[in-house]
């Protein structure tokens, strides 16, 4: 698929559109993401279902994300998989004329021309993607609560701990352990 193509499946249609609900799918795959520049996400497949609820002036839109990404362990840097559902949700206000200050799109909230013709969700789902990913990423503990990443990895990490807690503490920076500060 060509860049083009993937952008215009995010462009939803207002213009000669009756009030009503509406459904769509998208995935957000790995060209999805080579594209939107997630260098985070290396792959996975994220099925959006996107419901579009079209009154007389205003469009209300759900979000619901649901799959797979890969990315990279902060630990052991071996791909992993990361399971996600979630959902967000995006009102977009048509107004006849958009105020100075007005068109300063909220998280949640769009104001937009009324005659729009298309709503470019693009970079919306990008940003949505974006904030729904873990802060850390790390490989599942198994059922002992030992992690599953590289054992290599592990072993040159638990070397580095061990070396690191058998330096001696220096005695004056000891002493001052002890020392007692007034409230």
């Amino acid at each position: 698929m060509t860049e083009r193509q993937i952008r215009e499946e995010f462009k939803l249609r207002l213009s000669g559109i009756e009030d009503g609900k509406y459904c769509f799918s998208v995935n957000c795959n790995k060209e999805f993401f080579e594209l939107a520049e997630l260098s985070e996400i290396q792959d996975g497949l994220l099925n959006l279902r996107i419901e579009m609820v079209r009154h007389e002036k205003l469009v209300d839109l759900s979000f619901d994300f649901s799959g797979d990404v890969v990315m990279t362990c902060d630990r052991c840097l071996l791909p992993v998989n990361i399971p996600m559902a979630f959902k967000s949700h995006l009102i977009v206000k048509l107004v006849p004329i958009v105020e100075d200050g007005e068109n300063e799109n909220d998280d949640d909230m769009w104001v937009m021309d009324e005659n729009t013709y298309e709503l470019d969700l693009f970079h919306y789902v990008y940003e949505t993607i974006v904030l729904a990913l873990p802060h850390r990423v790390v490989h599942e503990d198994d059922q002992d609560g030992n992690p599953t990443c590289d054992p290599s990895v592990m072993a040159i990490l638990d070397n580095m701990a061990v070396a690191k807690e058998e330096k001696p503490v220096d005695p004056r920076w000891e002493a001052l352990k002890n020392l007692k500060l007034e409230d």
